[in-house]
């Protein structure tokens, strides 16, 4: 009698064993590379600034290391201007794939002129990116020049687009967060639900056996 409850009892183990494993969610999702990046909020180019300004945007990527924001006067080669401190930029926490900077410009120490300003991010083991946001036009003691719309055609809808800044990597985007693998979706719950019924069945199956024998023995 006691090895046909053992027998019955390893059974009753393996079945469950084998079921828990079929039904197990894959929660553990490989970890996403995030690109280097750098994501500009403000300024954008040609705008027009007045007094204090900040300067907004999120570097992004694996292994940032550290930021500086510097500007120069506009035109000509960036590499062959001098670039004048701004602010340094510091990863928010530890290992961090994203950055987040707000940086106070104070443009009334700067004459009047167009100026462009520069975000430079680096990474561990040398590598670098920068963004360049052009054409900026200090106005402090000088009109503002209104920019004229383009005309509108008839049929044509215009739709809103940022523009464009020079950079030595590709414009980046907002990257769409992964999926969460903890939610379960409606096919894979009947699933659940149709394999716990069996497993229901299948573990009153046995006992009924386990009792059969029992009585049988008694």
């Amino acid at each position: 009698m006691r090895k046909i409850a053992w027998t019955l009892t390893l059974i009753l183990i393996l079945v469950t064993l084998a079921l828990s494993k079929l039904q197990a969610p894959e929660f553990a999702a490989a970890q996403e590379t995030i690109p280097p990046s750098i994501l500009m909020i403000s300024p954008r180019e040609g705008q027009a600034l007045l007094g204090v300004e900040i300067i907004e945007g999120k570097i992004r990527g694996d292994g940032f290391r550290s930021g500086a924001v510097r500007f120069s006067y506009a035109g000509g080669s960036s590499r062959d201007r001098t670039w004048f401190y701004i602010a340094d930029i510091e990863p928010e926490v530890q290992d961090s794939a994203q950055t987040s900077f707000r940086i106070e410009w104070d443009t009334t120490q700067l004459t009047d002129g167009n100026y462009d300003v520069r975000i430079v991010a680096e990474y561990e083991g040398g590598s670098a990116i920068f963004e360049l946001i052009p054409g900026l036009r200090v106005r402090n003691y000088s009109p503002v020049e209104t920019p004229t719309p383009a005309p509108i055609q008839e049929g044509i809808t215009q739709e809103a687009t940022l523009p464009a800044s020079s950079t030595s990597q590709p414009r980046s985007t907002p990257t769409p967060l992964p999926p969460n693998p903890a939610v379960v979706a409606s096919g894979q719950l009947y699933s659940t639900l149709r394999i716990s019924a069996i497993a229901v069945a299948g573990l009153f199956f046995l006992g009924m056996i386990y009792w059969y024998f029992k009585q049988r023995m008694d």
